[in-house]
């Protein structure tokens, strides 16, 4: 008699597609018959169906621009492949989906949308944004903060970012994608993929995630900072992006817009 935990595998392979409700869904022994009581194929059908339904609307609501780029036939298939690839490892749907954008890349009927995987990464980024933790704006206590460190330690102090920043960079117009194809919008905007890619800053505020194209310079300064570099450290990075870098506006811009949560030793 197979045990609990054999059994639990064999029903969410089932689930999964990848066996059959006679298979791998028998529960236990008869002992009067001495035969085994299965799970019909047809329920099993009900379960499968009904977890492919929440998968598929659980990265409907994170990917909305994705889908209506792609059609809901193609982005419904594109969905069951990637729940086989890459199975949810918590119960909870609402942060699912983060390796969407890799696996399009990978997946032979996306070949021919080069943009779709980066529209999918801005769409979580949009949705990591959304689900990040409050972070207070207080550019007076940061320019505070940053007055009182000594000249000869500035270049080794941290600006850390508010936790809803994100950083994304594209060689493909996916902001302007991403805005022709909101509910308000009739998806018909002609876009040229070579008119030019994007850098872009996303940060939660009091109406939604903005998101703000940003130069070389820029973006390089602010995505060093991101990633905990020191402020000398992200300065070199940012004037070798763009040599025409302008710190001064670029910290005051990004300060009083709440950017720059706090100035940090570590």
């Amino acid at each position: 008699m197979p045990s609990l935990r054999e059994l639990q595998l064999r029903f969410a392979a089932t689930l999964a597609g990848e066996g059959t409700a006679t298979s791998a869904a028998r529960t236990r022994e008869s002992p009067e018959a001495g035969n085994e009581l299965a799970m019909p194929d047809a329920r099993l059908a009900i379960y499968r169906a009904n977890g492919r339904a929440n998968y598929r609307n659980a990265l409907a609501a994170t990917y909305s621009v994705a889908k209506r780029l792609t059609g809901a036939a193609f982005f419904n298939a594109a969905v069951d492949a990637f729940v086989a690839a890459h199975p949810p490892v918590s119960g909870d749907l609402n942060v699912y989906g983060e390796h969407l954008a890799g696996f399009l890349e990978r997946y032979p009927p996306a070949a021919n949308l080069p943009y779709l995987p980066d529209v999918a990464r801005l769409e979580w980024a949009i949705d990591e944004a959304n689900r990040a933790a409050d972070t207070p704006r207080v550019p007076d206590a940061v320019l505070a903060a940053l007055s009182l460190v000594a000249a000869d330690r500035v270049a080794g102090v941290r600006l850390a970012l508010a936790a809803s920043c994100r950083m994304l960079a594209s060689k493909y117009p996916i902001l302007h994608i991403w805005r022709a194809n909101q509910p308000d919008r009739a998806g018909d905007e002609r876009i040229e993929l070579d008119e030019g890619g994007v850098a872009l800053l996303l940060r939660r505020d009091a109406d939604g995630v903005a998101m703000e194209a940003l130069g070389p310079g820029e973006f390089a300064w602010l995505e060093a900072l991101g990633e905990r570099a020191t402020f000398g450290e992200a300065i070199d990075r940012a004037l070798a992006a763009d040599a025409a870098f302008d710190l001064g506006a670029a910290l005051r811009a990004h300060i009083a817009a709440g950017t720059i949560a706090a100035v940090t030793d570590r």
